[in-house]
């Protein structure tokens, strides 16, 4: 009787599955948006042939990998995360945290200089009136000294976005918590050098300077990590670096 329960469940839920499986390739072929509502529960049950407990197990998985979000009493509609977890490397386990602030510094470093310039051939005048609007919100949030982290990652996630590689904008999460990370280790989320570097990136933008959005944007990380640097070794007075983190941190 057990085994048989068992049984069952499993075959539910690998028909759950198969069924949510439909449901992103629909998706997919409709070419839908987010925000956009998909729908009901009784419509996908029909036009599937399956029972509307399996069409709510299938969108509970969609709902689980941010494909989908359901708003009570409105209905199920395309979620605007696209499908893009909030970690989807494990960055949370991931115990020595002051290695993982660097680690994804030197990350940042290798990909989104190629991202800048990528985004300086690609990018349109919407997306560049979004960078100055987050650029002009920063400089006021920096001169009345608030916390401008948001507008920081935006102004990266609006790059990658930019950039025409359907890849980059998956690293969205990446960027988010090594800036977390960042102001954490340094405490710069008021310093007003960020938003002057990041107006040096959008001026290369704006002129489709391919290399010289790919250069200020290597000289806007590189300064990240020597404040980075300096803050491991001269601001954290409770651990003093054996030779092997001394190693791992000298450029």
């Amino acid at each position: 009787m057990e085994k048989t329960i068992k049984n069952n469940q499993s075959k539910n839920t690998s028909l759950a599955k198969t069924i949510a499986d439909q449901i992103n390739d629909y998706i997919q072929k409709q070419n839908l948006k987010p925000g956009d509502r998909i729908e009901t529960e009784l419509e996908m049950a029909k036009k599937l042939n399956v029972s509307r407990g399996t069409i709510r197990e299938a969108v509970k998985i969609l709902v689980s990998r941010n494909v989908l979000e359901v708003h009570k009493g409105s209905g199920t509609y395309i979620s605007k995360k696209k499908g893009i977890t909030e970690d989807p490397l494990g960055l949370s386990f991931i115990t020595d945290k002051k290695k993982l602030t660097w680690d994804l510094l030197e990350f940042r470093m290798m990909v989104e200089p190629q991202i800048a310039f990528l985004a300086a051939q690609n990018i349109t005048s919407s997306q560049i009136n979004l960078l100055e609007k987050l650029c002009n919100q920063a400089d006021f949030l920096s001169s009345q000294g608030q916390i401008r982290a948001e507008e920081d990652v935006e102004f990266h996630i609006c790059i990658a976005e930019a950039s025409g590689n359907l890849v980059a904008p998956n690293l969205i999460p990446i960027i988010r918590k090594a800036t977390e990370l960042f102001i954490q280790y340094t405490g710069r989320e008021k310093a007003p050098e960020t938003v002057a570097r990041h107006r040096d990136i959008l001026e290369a933008l704006k002129q489709h300077d391919a290399s010289w959005a790919k250069e200020m944007m290597t000289m806007h990380l590189t300064f990240n990590r020597q404040i980075l640097r300096k803050t491991i070794f001269h601001t954290d007075k409770k651990e003093v670096p054996n030779e092997q983190e001394k190693s791992l941190f000298q450029l």
